[in-house]
């Protein structure tokens, strides 16, 4: 049982986690290294986390190391693997936390948190040797004990994906280039949506990291670019990701608003108050449009992210997790926004008010709101067809696509027309 871990930034060790006797929230400390507090511009864990002499103690330092792991049955599956308690995250950051989002690492001492060099890296290969019966969190355990920690409720893994197609777990010091996250056992059809919203985002300007729909092993699967790595050349370098819970302060199990999460509000005054500037603004202002344009009611704060560089330069990180969730089942996933749009108790129905009120909570002037939802609305619709066709082509189900579009739509001409009013 850990009770003291490394934490690294950028490859640099920055400072100890540690956990006391009691191991509960009120026992996490974490203290900045001195050598690292003397360095020219040491570059902080977090907007929450600032650099300082003193240690940070209890939920502060708990709820954003916690922001790391995975979710659900995710957790569930890699708890149950690496026999550790379910709730106990310190133990579950020791065993998985050498590689997370971004380019934070948190290790025991003297562990590193590559894989052996002769251990199989070919993703093919061991999901075969895992069998077809393979349950929820397949894809993540193909990275237990490599020390990867992907956060979020879906199954993914980090891989790289070479130029002839394959697929293959990073090696000794080497540096994973994509996420790879196959279809939900439990909502079929979420790579087909996700891969849709993301096309539809790009196709409209909006920032997001390029994708590809495929199958591994026969299982539908979605390839994303990591969009926290740079290029230099042929050399990858890391880039610092911490989503809005984190930098709020929160912890992963309130990223939805009605869990006494941060709001929309909260969202833009931490835009404003870091001084991200005018691009970081309207991004978040299409950000929340577009997901209620294509009717994603899932859209927490969990999937706002900051991104900064080893100089410490914050910018708000692309859009990722775009899906269209009113496609899905409503008896399975529920209409409310995650994070409210005015008083709308359900994202096909917002009204003209409803934007009116977010504009006035977020800083935003109503105007420019509305036609915002106007402008992005016509270049969805512009785009709807083109983007489905792509999507077909790359083996996306044409009748669940088809479905998909066309309730899209709908969406689209109802807040269209709201919008002018």
């Amino acid at each position: 049982m850990s009770t003291t871990l490394s934490v690294s930034l950028f490859g640099q060790r920055v400072g100890e986690l540690a956990i006391g006797k009691g191991r509960s929230p009120e026992d996490w400390h974490f203290t900045y290294l001195a050598e690292y507090r003397a360095a020219d511009q040491p570059v902080p864990l977090s907007v929450v986390l600032p650099v300082q002499a003193e240690p940070f103690v209890g939920a502060v330092v708990r709820d954003w190391f916690c922001n790391l792991l995975p979710e659900g049955g995710v957790r569930d599956a890699i708890s149950a693997r690496l026999r550790i308690a379910r709730n106990d995250d310190f133990d579950l950051l020791a065993a998985i936390g050498g590689e997370c989002a971004g380019a934070v690492s948190v290790l025991s001492s003297g562990q590193r948190a590559e894989p052996a060099a002769d251990q199989e890296n070919d993703v093919d290969a061991l999901l075969y040797l895992q069998g077809d019966d393979a349950g929820e969190g397949a894809f993540a355990l193909l990275g237990t004990p490599l020390r990867l920690s992907l956060a979020g409720a879906q199954d993914k893994i980090a891989v790289i994906a070479e130029a002839d197609g394959r697929l293959r777990l990073p090696g000794p010091d080497e540096l994973s280039t994509h996420i790879l996250k196959p279809d939900s056992r439990r909502f079929r059809g979420l790579r087909d949506l996700e891969a849709l919203g993301l096309a539809l985002a790009h196709a409209i300007g909006l920032s997001v990291p390029p994708s590809q729909s495929m199958d591994v092993m026969g299982r539908p699967a979605l390839l994303v670019e990591r969009y926290d790595r740079t290029r230099d050349g042929n050399h990858i370098r890391r880039l610092h990701q911490e989503d809005f819970c984190q930098a709020l302060g929160y912890p992963a199990e309130m990223k939805y608003e009605s869990q006494r999460g941060p709001g929309l509000d909260r969202c833009s005054a931490l835009i404003r108050k870091l001084g991200l500037g005018p691009a970081a603004v309207q991004g978040l202002l299409d950000w929340t449009v577009f997901n209620a344009l294509i009717g994603n009611a899932d859209a927490h704060a969990k999937n706002l992210a900051l991104l900064s560089d080893q100089a410490g330069r914050r910018r708000l990180a692309p859009f990722y997790d775009l899906v269209p969730t009113v496609v899905l089942p409503e008896s399975m996933i529920e209409r409310a926004p995650a994070l409210r749009i005015g008083a709308a108790e359900r994202i096909d129905a917002i009204t003209g008010q409803d934007w009116r009120a977010f504009a006035a909570a977020a800083g935003y002037a109503p105007g420019f709101v509305l036609k915002r939802v106007q402008s992005m609305a016509e270049a969805l619709l512009a785009n709807l067809d083109v983007v489905a066709a792509h999507l077909l082509k790359q083996g996306c189900d044409e009748g669940r696509i088809g479905r998909a579009t066309v309730l899209i739509a709908e969406q689209v001409q109802r807040l269209q027309s709201l919008a002018k009013v």
